[in-house]
């Protein structure tokens, strides 16, 4: 399951010295309301990292993000529950 989107910011980014990019935030809902769930992409020459993240200790510890697909593609399943 992917949650609601809540609030996305996009910036432009001057760079290290390779060149400029952009920065990328997305937030989504976290499925007890409590928390929230943040995907961050860093798309700058030389230093790009795309990551996801719980901030919600409730959810973190029932749910797994799964980015099989990509940090893009992620999806939360509940802790124990395979798919088949």
């Amino acid at each position: 399951m992917k949650t609601k989107l809540t609030n996305s910011i996009v910036k432009g980014h001057e760079g290290y010295g390779s060149g400029s990019g952009i920065t990328e935030l997305y937030e989504y809902e976290c499925p007890c309301g409590k928390g929230k769930i943040l995907e961050e992409h860093d798309n700058i020459p030389g230093f790009e990292e795309h990551v996801v993240n719980i901030y919600c200790n409730d959810c973190r510890n029932k749910y797994e993000l799964n980015t099989d697909l990509g940090v893009r593609s992620w999806n939360l399943s509940e802790k124990g529950y395979t798919f088949r």
